[in-house]
């Protein structure tokens, strides 16, 4: 008889998985890098660690770490990356429009 194995979902696996269909919201600028993230059983505060010596927090009974600081984790990923693509295309915006500009006697935008 063949032996058959489990292939366990990791914890990034099942952040991946749960992501698109969780809410994760930041708490507020007064709470830089700490997420409300839902989980199975409600809402948990997870803080990422980011300005507390990198201890990162999540108060569900899972073993740590746990999929919501996952989730947490690609949720700033994800707006990070999205804020620094926003400003590069404004800063090219400017740029470009700077550049039109300038044979025409060096107006300024």
């Amino acid at each position: 008889m063949a032996s058959t194995s489990v292939t366990r979902e990791t914890v990034t696996q099942k952040a991946l998985r749960l992501y698109p269909e969780r809410t994760v919201e930041p708490l507020g600028l007064g709470n830089p890098g700490r997420y409300s993230v839902e989980g199975s059983d409600g809402f948990y505060e997870v803080d990422l660690g980011i300005f507390n010596g990198g201890a990162e927090t999540c108060p569900c009974p899972a073993r740590k770490p746990c999929y919501h600081i996952a989730m947490a984790t690609i949720h700033r990923a994800q707006t990070t990356t999205r804020r620094r693509a926003e400003a590069r295309a404004r800063r090219e915006a400017r740029e470009a429009v700077q550049a039109n500009l300038a044979p025409l006697g060096g107006v300024r935008a």
